[in-house]
């Protein structure tokens, strides 16, 4: 079968669970679409610019965000609203193009050296409740696996070690072994939806260009100082697809009659100079026809406007006038129609 992995940083080791996977079942055709520090929004992200896109669908995709919801909800940029809308966009998609859908459940590192986070219990409890309601295949939880949680599994927070990956991927590889159905209510409207730099206008410095690497693809919208890229959305802004490099900086993000600021530069790129990223926006932004992604071009009236918290965001490094953002599209959560209203509330009981 061909298996797409849709997950975070543990989903990417060399030792790690989805590199395992491959090497015990060779069966299978592995397409690993991890990236790390994202959550289930970002998976979401995938799927719908494969269904944009047209790409190769899966005969089954396996989804490991759980621990990184977990994470950013500790951070306080998501809620577990979101999260819950987001699988069951998941789902639909994956009801929709007749894909199999399996739920991989990863923990954080629990605070006593035994017992599974609380918040990592609420989490299982979410995304086994959707798969249950929707008709996904039962999810695998780390501690059913692993056979509890433990400190000693981890290599740091967040992080499960080699031998725990192992079982993860033999775990993983005997379920393969049986059907993966694909889940129910094809039909139900989605919440978000993903436009890509190409929907967008650009207005003043910028250009347009195209990356890939093992970890993102597309096209992007390269913007210098006085420069903005502008969408009609039709909806809330929730979420920027971008890359963090050496130039990034501060920018404005305008909805309506709000305007917030925001920083593209990530601690993270320590570890990865090119680094692709997620911004979730906490603040709630009104519902508008247009979002406009600006790089101010007064450090003055940028650094006045409320900053809207990002993680792990770091200090420029090059002069504020010399600062650009590269910025592959944004994810918004739709206005629905009155047909689409009554389908969900059909679709929730």
């Amino acid at each position: 079968m061909h298996i797409m992995v849709l997950g975070g940083s543990n989903s990417g080791p060399k030792n790690g669970w989805a590199a395992t996977l491959a090497q015990i079942a060779p069966e299978h055709r592995i397409e690993n679409k991890f990236l790390g520090a994202v959550g289930s929004l970002f998976g979401l992200l995938r799927l719908l610019k494969m269904r944009q896109e047209g790409t190769e669908r899966p005969d089954v995709v396996i989804f490991e965000y759980a621990l990184n919801d977990s994470l950013w909800l500790l951070g306080n940029n998501i809620t577990l609203k979101l999260v819950e809308e987001a699988l069951h966009d998941v789902i639909t998609l994956c009801a929709g193009e007749g894909i199999g859908l399996l739920f991989l459940c990863l923990c954080l590192r629990p605070p006593e050296p035994e017992g599974e986070a609380e918040l990592s219990l609420i989490m299982d409890r979410l995304y086994c409740d959707i798969a249950r309601v929707r008709g996904a295949a039962d999810c695998l939880l780390q501690a059913d696996i692993l056979g509890g949680i433990a400190q000693s599994q981890y290599v740091d927070s967040a992080h499960i070690g080699p031998e725990p990956a192992m079982l993860v991927a033999q775990a993983v590889a005997a379920r393969l072994r049986e059907p993966v159905p694909a889940p129910r209510q094809a039909r139900r409207a989605l919440t978000f939806d993903y436009l890509d730099a190409k929907k967008a206008r650009i207005d003043g410095p910028g250009k347009r260009i195209t990356t890939s690497s093992s970890v993102f693809e597309g096209p992007f919208v390269e913007l210098q100082r006085g420069g903005a890229c502008v969408w009609d959305a039709n909806g809330a802004l929730v979420a920027l697809a971008l890359r963090s490099t050496e130039r990034s900086g501060s920018y404005s993000i305008r909805a309506g009659d709000r305007l917030i600021r925001k920083n593209a530069q990530s601690l993270a790129r320590e570890n990865v100079p090119n680094l692709m990223a997620l911004h979730y926006v906490t603040a709630e932004l009104p519902p508008t026809s247009r979002v406009a992604v600006e790089m101010t071009r007064s450090e003055r009236t940028l650094m006045a406007q409320p900053y809207d918290l990002t993680l792990m965001d770091g200090p420029p490094h090059v002069r504020f006038e010399d600062q650009t953002l590269e910025i592959a599209g944004i994810m918004v959560r739709r206005r629905r129609n009155m047909f689409e209203k009554a389908l969900a509330r059909i679709a929730a009981r």
